[in-house]
């Protein structure tokens, strides 16, 4: 099973404290998972010093924030990034991003293991897609691409494919709070596997041996992706309203 990003904790994790589900102890040690240090925060408006976890939830907590949206951008695709430029291409760069839903916008951004910062972010008139409308999009792309797939001879993944298309789920630590709707950890154990079977497809070249057969599999293996990012992201993130 593939890991849950960070940011995919701190969206998750945070959105249950800021809609009062949790204490922001709770979602700091769920966030930093078993081995991290304590995360610490930095460039929270009006604090000069890095902050702990539990203090920067606090604070969006009394600053009107409702909740947390995660983004997974990649090169070429910087859907649901506000801008300005210079936090869209630092997100970018790391593939993972948060922002805050209500309250002062801003965006977090993972530094380095336990360290996040804040930035300020543009207004974004968009409509992040609702979890319904991913989990559909995520099932529609599967059924799309299982007959291509299938017909390129992605078979031909070796025993690591194998092993990821029938393993279970092998944290024995909740990845979402248990007050994320059912559908959302259904949604996020689909979309994580399946970014691993991606992964796992990438590596090789699948039996393809055309040209067409090799930009054709490419194809479908992006369009994978991207489908399962947008379900990782509203599984993750503070439910549209």
């Amino acid at each position: 099973m593939q890991d849950l990003p960070g940011a995919g904790r701190l969206a998750a994790w945070g959105t249950a404290v800021l809609t009062g589900a949790v204490s922001p102890d709770e979602a700091a040690d769920e966030v930093r998972g078993r081995h991290d240090a304590p995360h610490r925060v930095l460039g929270l408006p009006d604090e000069p010093e890095p902050v702990n976890l539990p203090f920067a939830l606090a604070w969006l907590r009394s600053n009107g924030v409702r909740g947390l949206r995660l983004v997974l951008p990649r090169p070429g695709d910087a859907t649901g990034l506000p801008g300005p430029p210079p936090f869209n291409e630092g997100a970018v760069g790391r593939g993972e991003a948060v922002l805050t839903v209500g309250g002062p916008r801003l965006g977090f951004l993972d530094e380095t293991r336990g360290t996040w910062t804040v930035h300020p972010v543009d207004a974004d008139p968009r409509t992040p897609m609702p979890l319904q409308d991913a989990a559909r999009a995520l099932q529609a792309a599967t059924r799309e691409a299982a007959d291509l797939l299938a017909r390129l001879d992605v078979a031909r993944w070796e025993p690591a494919a194998a092993e990821v298309l029938t393993a279970g789920s092998r944290s024995v630590r909740p990845m979402l709070p248990v007050s994320a709707a059912p559908q959302a950890h259904q949604v996020l154990e689909q979309a994580l596997r399946l970014t691993a079977i991606v992964e796992v497809a990438r590596a090789g070249d699948g039996g393809s041996v055309t040209a067409g057969e090799v930009a054709a599999r490419s194809q479908v293996l992006r369009d994978l992706d991207a489908a399962a990012r947008r379900a990782t992201e509203a599984a993750c993130s503070a439910p549209v309203v």
